[in-house]
């Protein structure tokens, strides 16, 4: 192969360099900024993790939904216990002016 690899320690950017010419034939940078330098393993770790992200946030908005639905219950006891003591009166309909 007429390629050489080289990897900067600092970023860790892989350069893919022609051997005759020097020319850089390819930049392939990192996936994740603490990568292992494997882009496939770097690219599976970037999934899990935004997996694991996406279940977090789902799991906040269940628990803000929980919440929501224990303050609408509240209001809602609350309206119904002042209303207990109303008598109930049939409401008007507008066909009955006819």
């Amino acid at each position: 192969m007429d390629t050489l690899t080289v990897k900067c320690p600092d970023c860790k950017t892989i350069l893919i360099v022609d051997r005759k010419t020097g020319e850089v034939l390819e930049v392939r940078k990192p996936i994740l900024e603490d990568g292992t330098g494997d882009r496939f393993e770097d690219a599976r770790r970037k999934v899990l993790d935004s997996q694991g992200r996406a279940e977090k946030l789902f799991q906040e908005a269940r628990e803000k939904e929980k919440g929501k639905m224990a303050r609408l219950e509240a209001l809602f006891n609350e309206k119904k216990e002042e209303l207990k003591d109303q008598p109930i009166t049939r409401p008007d309909r507008p066909n009955d002016f006819d």
